[in-house]
Order: structure tokens, then C-alpha cells, then sequence
């Protein structure tokens, strides 16, 4: 691991795996042949700790410029000083400390610990770490939720986070607070592959949830590719197949919702309880091509009833374009036959 901190004009070079005291003064440990050089060059002169290990052994030095003062009382401040700054800083060793945190304080001691460190990267690292080590149920996720969302601003290291979590099992409080971490994220490109990952959890695919977190998002293409998702997962009840639906009619852009609405129709036809919402939702489009195309796909390899026939005419005789019109509705009479 190479870290560099412009601001402080430090620079960390750690090879090899490492651990800390607990109160980050010093090394602990270091895997044989690892080595681990802390560079300050914000003054006049550079300060310099270099730590190595070999059979089991660590060897410190300390360099002011060029000249080893050896292993002196000044290395051991200076190491003392800037080490919890770079660790709380880098999430250097993050694995190691969450783990040491872990068995002896809990969840509890490293949602402290988070609290403590100085950026998104770190803490994204160190709440990983603590999914993988504690495995926890949804009332075990609600409080790394809580900080996710209230200590982490990068889109990016959000996302991480919320994926890790969407692995475990998540009942509808959690969902639900998962969504909540979601809405204060402003990239749907983030937000989408974080839903992605939620609706792609059996156990924790909630929903409501999922399309109030669709709302939430402005993009077109990030919403059908969410709504398109769920709707490859097949299993989804009644309530979310209307969602579902409903979801499509609020998105922008025609070619969008076309394909949502396409993939509907050819994964589960259009029932009764949704025929009222989905022929809204194709009505609502602007494109005539588009709600042509959506229209035929609601007869390939299909009867209609009477009640689906008749709002499939109404639908197509709102067309404007003749030649749209009459293809649709050929397509009826051939279906028909």
C-alpha cells in the first residue's frame, strides 16, 4: 500500500501485512519481509521512521534528512505522533484493527472507532471489515446504515458499503433504511448498483422500498435498468408487479420506458389487477413509435380477454400516426384469426 497526503506532504509506503498497538503509538507486528516507511517532508528537512521485519523480528529507525539517528526518543514521538493521523487517515491495516476492535469491544467499539477516523476511504474500509466480521442480522445492519449514511459523503464509498450489506438478509425496516442511506447519495449510477444489489438479495428485496428509491433517481436509463432487473427476477407478487409498473409510467424518457413495459409484457402478460396502470403508462408516452412498438409486444404469442382487447383498441386508436395506427391494429386482427 502507497499513501500520499499532499495536504501534509506525507508519504506511507507499507509492504506487507501490519498491525498496531491499540493506542496507535507504535508497530505491533509486521509479516516477515515487510517493511513500512513514514516520509514528513512539510519542513525544511524530512523526518523519516522506516520499520522492516525479518525473523520475526522488527527493526525501527529514524532519519532526520539523510543521517539515521538510529531508533532514538525523537523516532518514538515522532512515531507516536503522526501514526494514529496516517492511520485514521489511509485505513491502513484496517482488516487487522477491525478485527482487534471487534473481539473486544463489538460492534459498538468500532462504530466508535469510525466515528474517529478522518476519511470516506477509511471509513468505507473499516465498515467492510466489520460486515465481514460480525455477519450482522437486519438489527445489526440499522446501525451501519446510520453511519453510512451520516459519516461517509463519497457516492462512491457509500455504494461499497451498502453493497456488502445487501449480501446478508434485511428485513423491511432495514430495506427501508437502506433506502434512506441511498437518498442522500446524488449519482444514480451509484444508487442504481446499489439498488441492483438489494433487489438481487432475495431475502432482503423489499417492494416499496425499491421504488421509492427509483423516485428518488432522475436518470432514465438507471430506473430501466433497476425496473428491468426485478422484473428478471421473476417470483414478485401482485403489489410489485403493480410497482413495478407504476414505477415505468414515471420515467421520462419513451425508449426507457418502452423497454420496461416490453419486458413486462413478455414476462407476465398484462393481468387484470395492472391493465389499468400499464395502458397508462403506455398512453402517457409522447412517441407514437414507441407506444406502437410497446403494444405489439403485449400480443406475441397471445390471446387477449375481452376486457385487454378492448383497452388494447383504445389504446392504439390514441395513436396519431396512420401507419402506427394501422399496424397495431392489424396486428389484433391477425391475432385474432
Amino acid at each position: 500500500m502507497r499513501w500520499n497526503d499532499s495536504g501534509s506532504r506525507f508519504d506511507v509506503d507499507l509492504r506487507g501485512t501490519i498491525t498496531f498497538t491499540d493506542d496507535l503509538t507504535d508497530v505491533r507486528s509486521l509479516s516477515d519481509g515487510g517493511s513500512l516507511t513514514i516520509r514528513d517532508s512539510s519542513g525544511m528537512v524530512s523526518h523519516t521512521v522506516k520499520i522492516t521485519a525479518a525473523g520475526g523480528t522488527l527493526k525501527r529507525e529514524y532519519f532526520v534528512g539523510s543521517a539515521s539517528h538510529g531508533w532514538d526518543d525523537e523516532g518514538r514521538r515522532f512515531l507516536a505522533m503522526q501514526l494514529p493521523l496516517i492511520v485514521r487517515r489511509s485505513g491502513m491495516g484496517a482488516e487487522s484493527r477491525v478485527k482487534s476492535i471487534y473481539g473486544s469491544k463489538g460492534t459498538t467499539g468500532v462504530l466508535d472507532e469510525v466515528d474517529r477516523l478522518l476519511s470516506d476511504y477509511a471509513r468505507r474500509l473499516y465498515l467492510v471489515a466489520l460486515i465481514d466480521v460480525s455477519h450482522p442480522d437486519s438489527a445489526g445492519a440499522l446501525p451501519i446504515l446510520q453511519r453510512t449514511a451520516s459519516r461517509i459523503s463519497s457516492d462512491y464509498d457509500k455504494r461499497v458499503v451498502l453493497e456488502r450489506i445487501a449480501s446478508g438478509t434485511l428485513d423491511k425496516r432495514a430495506s427501508a433504511a437502506y433506502v434512506e442511506t441511498m437518498a442522500t447519495m446524488k449519482s444514480d449510477y451509484d444508487q442504481r448498483l446499489a439498488l441492483t444489489a438489494l433487489t438481487r438479495s432475495g431475502a432482503g428485496f423489499d417492494g416499496d422500498a425499491a421504488f421509492q428509491a427509483v423516485a428518488h433517481m432522475r436518470s432514465s436509463y438507471d430506473k430501466r435498468l433497476v425496473l428491468t432487473g426485478i422484473i428478471d427476477r421473476g417470483g414478485i407478487n401482485g403489489e410489485t408487479k403493480r410497482g413495478v409498473v407504476e414505477a415505468a409510467a414515471a420515467v421520462q424518457s419513451d425508449y426507457d420506458r418502452r423497454q420496461i413495459l416490453s419486458q413486462y409484457a413478455s414476462k407476465f402478460g398484462v393481468e387484470p389487477p395492472v391493465r389499468g396502470a400499464f395502458f397508462a403508462a403506455v398512453d402517457g408516452m409522447r412517441s407514437d413509435y414507441d407506444r406502437a412498438e410497446t403494444l405489439l409486444t403485449v400480443l406475441k404469442g397471445r390471446s387477449l380477454d375481452a376486457a385487454t382487447r378492448a383497452a388494447y383498441v383504445s389504446s392504439a386508436e390514441r395513436l396519431k400516426s396512420t401507419y402506427d395506427q394501422n399496424r397495431v391494429l392489424a396486428a389484433v386482427v391477425r391475432a385474432e384469426r
